[in-house]
């Protein structure tokens, strides 16, 4: 009897295993659905981003393509501007005005040139003629203390407060006089 009663837990533990395999396999075979399902969806984000950057590229061609157009038809304007002129106006002022314009401004850049920048070093006769940037603070004085101090603004008052009545009615009526405000004059 008991080794009929092995080979019958042998059988129930394989019959076990066989159907918790079989629900296993059919589980994991859900996963590769879906796995194929996101590799999917995954090549049609990376065909759509291609698609994009292909898009982004084109327009940036097509925009240097019409920038550089533009600048030929802006040269060609001018040139034709410049011949009529020359051929039109008798005394040639427009004609060279027109000529100036499309000569590199040489001047402009050496007098931009000359002026220092603050990381220049500059002799110190040519120093006090330079300008100063602008400051973002108030120039103080020795004694005084600066806007960014923690006392800054905070000033005790010369008089002391009266701690009681008694001292309130014993000032002097000049002094009350000089707190309270006029009473408004009218033309009558």
């Amino acid at each position: 009897m008991e080794q009929s009663s092995v080979w019958i837990i042998g059988i129930v533990a394989l019959a076990i295993g066989a159907v918790i395999g079989y629900l296993m396999g059919r589980s994991s075979a859900s996963d590769t659905s879906q796995q194929d399902e996101l590799k999917k969806q995954l090549e049609a984000a990376h065909l759509e981003l291609n698609g994009y950057k292909e898009q982004v590229n084109g327009h940036f061609a097509r925009t240097a393509e019409l920038v550089n157009n533009l600048t030929e038809s802006y040269k060609d304007v001018h040139q034709h501007l410049a011949s009529s002129a020359q051929q039109l106006c008798k005394d040639g002022v427009a004609a060279q005005s027109l000529e100036a314009a499309m000569q590199p401004r040489l001047a402009e850049e050496e007098t931009e040139a000359d002026i220092p920048t603050i990381t220049d070093a500059v002799p110190n006769a040519q120093a006090s003629n330079i300008p100063e940037p602008p400051r973002d603070y108030a120039p103080k004085k020795d004694d005084e203390e600066g806007t960014l101090s923690e006392t800054y603004g905070l000033q005790e008052k010369a008089e002391p407060v009266p701690q009681s009545p008694a001292d309130l009615t014993s000032q002097p009526a000049d002094s009350a006089e000089a707190e309270s405000p006029e009473p408004a004059k009218t033309n009558v």
